[in-house]
């Protein structure tokens, strides 16, 4: 069964993100690692955007003008 989310309050706009942090120090490096890319896929999924296995990827250094 799913686990039901709960509408949640705050007072003020640092709610949300103290409440993450809380989260996210209660997981382990390794779960943080896994939960990042599935919330990196769910972005792209989410944008449109597609991974282009054949894409150039290059870096390019420039001299500062």
């Amino acid at each position: 069964m799913e686990k039901k989310r709960k509408i949640t309050f705050y007072e003020d706009m640092n709610g949300p993100y103290l409440e993450s942090l809380r989260l996210g120090l209660k997981d382990t490096p390794e779960e943080r690692y896994v939960k990042f890319f599935e919330e990196q896929r769910k972005f792209k999924e989410i944008m449109g955007i597609k991974k282009d296995p054949n894409a150039k990827r290059e870096i390019v250094i420039k001299e500062v003008m």
